[in-house]
């Protein structure tokens, strides 16, 4: 049966008594007018992207119904509606007439056809709107845009009728029509004469003046054959671009790049089609909307492969409308990365000249792919701050995104009025686990003073409610959090006893314990508290419990626990499932997700963004990295800047984008493994440079700005201030919420700890060990002599070997095992003090006896509030066999 299809829309106009239509063409001229009064050139690009956007918009609702219809065009129909006097322009405005209308650069209310009547309405979504106050938006171009379709019968706006009638097919149905049928010749023949007068009205649009027909691609009424003016034809003639390419070095299509080596040998226009060339040249048009009318005007070309069996169209050709109307929502959504030239400059030197360094754009805050996993660790939090405490696990390889998915979650956080304390553990690092849940509580002081500062009536309420609790054993909280000080000056820490006296009686449980005393009192429904625990494979049971104790907290503790590990490097036996199951036993609401690498969309997403490309062009490469990275984020990223370091991908200064080959890319064999790319690219670095990442490898993946500063005043590391500064720039380190310096990466540490050569590495240890104890040995260092003998243990070999450093050498240990022990870091505390034991000589009893004596009262007080409590009993059983008198062995 046949239908009647009507298109109609009632004017936006209509609808609204504020709306002004202008005719395109005059509303062009008046933006040329006014612009130069009030608006900024980047505002008028905006504007009239927007408008491109609600054309294009249109175009295809349009064409939508004649796909589905299926009827020819009649009386040159493409001609007629697409073109720039078919269209005006919808503007928000209080003047009555044209003459007074005065531009704002976010006026734009909507687009319109004459022909047939269409009209749709651009507005952002009000979720959006209401995020933000008005001048949190000022001087913001990027705008998510919707549009909304008018579709009203109307009997002077019928193109096709027939027996029966149907309105246009829903916004659902324009999406999933099938646009470009090339499988039909008809539509294939009308598509191509699309693509082209789509080009022509963006090109009037943009550069305000009429298409030059005799210098462009021209497409005749048919739509079968392309003619191309001498000008032109040395680049679109009837030989394919690609063919050109490889059979002559006198021509080159720019978005088809050049070989490794022909990238700055050869000088490539911007664009080779005149037009193009006068819209970026002459007329300052942004290259991206040159791009896409270069590529509009490329997808006129037939599809079809030639005689040789090349395809005659160019890559970066336009498939669909749908795809052009999805790169200008992305130049309107983003215009400062896709729309505008994008050219940030580094400025670097080399060999005293300044050159200018163009970076790729990476997103480093974006989460790519994990909508899913979003959604549940959000969900899991709002559970939290309706007065529960919950559990939620990430594994994954190293570099798939568990801490960017943990960090999604901060502003909400901060948002309800609550907390984040972190902590990441350490492989490297000599400090217990126990020592980290207790460094993340000890964190929590600080964001209470901060959160408080402006209001002492909070804060005094606050410490008396600690008072209040802990009575007499405040002092024993000050001793654990060393910042509770910050809260009130009554809170602090008094000077440790003498540990061998056996006054300190405090073993995990009881740390723990207090602990979550002063969580009672600080987290709530209205300030829950987030604990983050990073790398949980290296953590240890005694860590483990005590986050147990937290959540399974009866009286009220408002916690979210976060744990990450790496699931590729723990078997079932590790502590971290045993915590799950006691969770579970102990109905603690528990939720674990896994990650793997990021799929084929997400991971050209990422691509695209840091190239500031439009994601289609960007296919092709993402298809060889994802190949080599398995969709790893941390990789991805690593392998484009060994493209660039490379000059495998390099920004042409003239078409101003990336460009690469990706046969040459898959030729170099580049490495599958992240480790090689750090490592070539490290080893590559100035001395300087690598010398602050192998000293930083030696500390673990955090390193405190101080240690820096002391080792910067030796001869040996007097570069690594130096250095420091450059592995900021070049992306190895940054600085951390609490100040402090850490790779970026865990696997940045490991490339730079296996700089130094497996055979110096206990000896690099030792030397920088004695560097800082040399230079702090008169300074009270503070929690850095733990560093330091940490080091300088490394080289136990030679200081066996002269009698002259051992006795140092364990006070040394002496000292940071009492400066743990201060701080009840028992676990690390004991680690030290065994590391002074294992120095002294068999006759220590008889040549040290004093020093064996006091090292073993440490030892044994630290082992019993470490739980190590066989330890305790061998080491009080060994000092009642060596202590010379009773009054020696009574403390035991």
């Amino acid at each position: 049966m046949s239908k009647k299809l009507i298109m109609a829309a009632a004017a936006a106009a209509d609808k609204d008594n504020d709306s002004l239509q202008l005719p395109l063409r005059n509303w062009m001229d008046m933006e040329t007018t006014k612009k130069k009064t009030t608006l900024s050139h980047k505002e008028s690009i905006v504007r009239k992207t927007t408008i491109a956007y609600g054309i294009l918009e249109l175009i295809l609702r349009w064409r939508c119904f004649e796909t589905t219809t299926s009827k020819p065009f009649k009386n040159n129909e493409p001609d007629i509606i697409i073109h720039t006097d078919n269209f005006t322009v919808l503007v928000s405005s209080t003047n009555s007439s044209q003459s007074q209308y005065q531009p704002s650069w976010d006026d734009i209310t909507g687009v319109a056809m004459k022909y047939p009547k269409l009209s749709l309405t651009i507005e952002e979504p009000a979720y959006l709107t209401c995020l933000f106050e008005p001048d949190e938006t000022h001087g913001q171009l990027g705008r998510c845009l919707e549009v909304e379709h008018h579709n009203h019968a109307s009997s002077s706006s019928v193109m096709h009728e027939d027996e029966n009638s149907s309105v246009l097919p829903t916004k659902a149905e324009a999406t999933t029509a099938d646009l470009t049928n090339d499988n039909n010749e008809r539509m294939r023949v009308n598509n191509n004469r699309c693509y082209y007068l789509v080009a022509k009205v963006l090109y009037e649009l943009f550069a305000n003046e009429v298409f030059p027909e005799e210098s462009s691609l021209a497409v005749n009424e048919e739509a079968t054959t392309i003619v191309v003016s001498t000008a032109v034809a040395t680049v679109l003639s009837e030989e394919p671009v690609q063919k050109k390419i490889k059979s002559s070095s006198r021509h080159y299509d720019v978005l088809s790049p050049p070989a490794k080596g022909d990238f700055n040998t050869v000088k490539l226009l911007p664009f080779q089609i005149p037009s193009i060339v006068r819209m970026q040249q002459q007329l300052g048009i942004p290259a991206s909307l040159c791009r896409m009318v270069q590529n509009l005007l490329e997808a006129a070309l037939p599809r079809g492969d030639d005689d040789d069996g090349n395809n005659q169209s160019s890559n970066d050709a336009y498939k669909s409308l749908m795809d052009v109307a999805k790169d200008l929502h992305l130049l309107l959504l983003d215009p400062d990365r896709f729309l505008f030239d994008n050219e940030v400059q580094q400025q670097g030197t080399t060999n005293d000249e300044t050159t200018t360094i163009i970076q790729l754009r990476y997103r480093k805050d974006k989460l790519y792919g994990r909508d899913k996993e979003e959604t549940l660790i959000t969900d899991a939090f709002c559970r939290v701050s309706r007065g529960t405490s919950e559990a939620f696990f990430i594994g994954g390889f190293s570099g798939c995104g568990k801490s960017m998915l943990v960090n999604s979650l901060r502003a909400r956080v901060n948002v309800v009025g609550g907390y984040v304390i972190q902590h990441k553990f350490d492989a490297v690092s000599q400090e217990r686990s126990l020592s980290g849940v207790i460094s993340a509580v000890n964190q929590l002081c600080v964001m209470l003073k901060r959160r408080n500062r402006n209001s002492p009536p909070r804060l005094a309420k606050l410490a008396k409610k600690i008072r209040d609790e802990f009575g007499a054993d405040v002092a024993l909280l000050a001793r654990i959090l060393q910042n509770v000080s910050v809260l009130s000056p009554e809170f602090i820490s008094p000077v440790a006893v003498e540990e061998e006296a056996g006054g300190d009686t405090m073993n995990a449980r009881s740390v723990g314990f207090t602990l979550l005393r002063f969580l009672r009192l600080v987290s709530s429904r209205k300030h829950p508290v987030m604990l983050f625990l990073d790398d949980l494979q290296w953590a240890d049971d005694t860590a483990l419990d005590v986050v147990h104790t937290f959540l399974s907290d009866a009286k009220g503790s408002c916690m979210f626990f976060v744990g990450t590990y790496r699931d590729n490097e723990v078997d079932a036996n590790h502590p971290i499932f045993d915590l799950m199951k006691k969770l579970e036993i102990s109905h603690v609401p528990t939720s674990k997700v896994s990650l793997v690498g990021l799929d084929r969309e997400n991971l050209n997403t990422m691509i695209s963004d840091a190239l500031c490309l439009y994601p289609r062009i960007c296919n092709s490469l993402s298809d060889i990295v994802i190949k080599k990275t398995n969709g790893s984020p941390f990789f991805v990223l690593e392998f484009m800047k060994s493209l660039k370091d490379r000059g495998l991908l390099q920004y042409n200064y003239h078409q101003k984008r990336w460009v690469w080959d990706e046969d040459t890319i898959r030729a170099e064999g580049i490495t599958d493994n992240v480790m090689h790319l750090l490592s070539y690219e490290m080893n590559g670095l100035s001395d300087e440079i690598q010398l602050l990442l192998k000293v930083m490898a030696c500390f673990g993946t955090c390193t405190n700005e101080s240690v820096i500063g002391y080792l910067s005043e030796s001869v040996e590391y007097s570069g690594v201030r130096d250095g420091l500064e450059r592995a900021v720039i070049g992306g190895f380190v940054e600085k951390n919420r609490e100040g402090d310096f850490k790779f970026v990466h865990d696997k940045v540490r490991e490339a730079a700890y296996n700089l130094i050569p497996e055979s110096d590495k206990k000896e690099f240890h030792y030397n920088l060990g004695k560097a800082l104890h040399s230079i702090s040995e008169e300074k009270d260092v503070g929690d850095t002599i733990l560093l330091i003998a940490s080091q300088i243990y490394h080289g136990k070999e030679s200081i066996m070997k002269n009698d002259e450093l051992r006795i140092p050498i364990v006070k040394l240990n002496m000292a940071a095992g009492m400066k743990a022990m201060e701080s009840c870091r028992h676990k690390t505390a004991f680690s030290y003090l065994k590391a002074a034991w294992s120095l002294l000589p068999d006759d220590c009893w008889g040549s040290y006896y004093d020093i064996s004596l006091r090292l073993n009262f440490m030892m044994a007080s630290a082992a019993n509030s470490s739980c190590e409590y066989d330890d305790a009993v061998l080491i009080l059983q060994r000092i009642m066999k060596e202590a010379r008198c009773t009054k020696d062995k009574l403390p035991s």
